[in-house]
């Protein structure tokens, strides 16, 4: 980049409040997920001009997927298990190559991450109803034959973790306990596949595992360790450039 090589603005984006007043569950998820669209949006922006054909160093990748939880024994005498449901979760993950061989690249990456609902089954009436999520986990990753159609990689990292309870228990009263937030680990791998489609950018096909070993919601019951596995399994595309 020269001296004087200009940089495009970052976009205004406005966002139109709620029309539900009643229940605010998943504002703050949504908000940290916008600052994460926005953030990455005003990097791609910032960064295009600098980088020819030649150099693609970055990526953002656009996923859909499902997170599976397993089951929690509660711990307490009598007490059943709680079932947590599967989820449909959105994935946007930004990664900046940090150096490259032609048998391996190393990347540094921001997996954003959010769950819109998970429903929880119990026949304990403390229980909420359910919860939705919000993780943040920047990470190393490795990827082998990065040149080749088809590359495989693992990732590592950890970060941030964020829960908004239903406002509803199990027995119909008002959960007074919403909003949790904690430490996350995660660690995955996948497969990229090469494509000729190029919009703008080129396109690459992915498809993943993430384990992403995170605090609990708060269930309002004693469910032994502080934490708990969300295993997310996703794909979609990825754009260099």
């Amino acid at each position: 980049m020269t001296a004087h090589q200009p940089v495009m603005p970052c976009p205004r984006v406005t966002f139109s409040p709620t029309s539900n007043q009643t229940d605010t569950k998943g504002t703050e998820e949504l908000r940290l997920l916008r600052k994460s669209v926005l953030t990455i949006m005003c990097i791609v922006l910032a960064l295009f001009p600098a980088y020819g054909q030649d150099n693609r160093k970055n990526e953002i990748g656009l996923l859909l997927g499902g997170t599976f939880t397993p089951a929690l024994d509660v711990a307490a005498p009598g007490a059943n298990r709680l079932e947590i449901g599967s989820g449909i979760t959105f994935q946007l993950t930004y990664a900046r190559q940090l150096t490259t061989a032609r048998s391996m690249a190393l990347y540094f990456e921001v997996p954003a991450l959010a769950i819109p609902l998970q429903d929880i089954t119990s026949s304990n009436g403390t229980v909420p109803r359910n919860y939705d999520s919000f993780f943040l986990t920047p990470g190393l990753r490795v990827k082998l034959a990065p040149s080749q159609h088809v590359s495989p990689w693992l990732s590592a990292g950890g970060g941030y973790a964020l829960f908004d309870e239903s406002a509803n228990r199990m027995d119909g009263t008002h959960n007074t306990t919403r909003g949790t937030s904690g430490g996350a680990l995660q660690f995955g791998g996948g497969v990229d596949f090469r494509t000729p489609i190029k919009v703008l950018f080129p396109i690459v096909f992915r498809a993943e595992v993430r384990d992403l070993y995170t605090a609990k919601p708060n269930y309002n019951v004693s469910t032994g360790g502080g934490f708990q596995h969300n295993v997310v399994v996703s794909g979609g595309i990825v754009l260099h450039f």
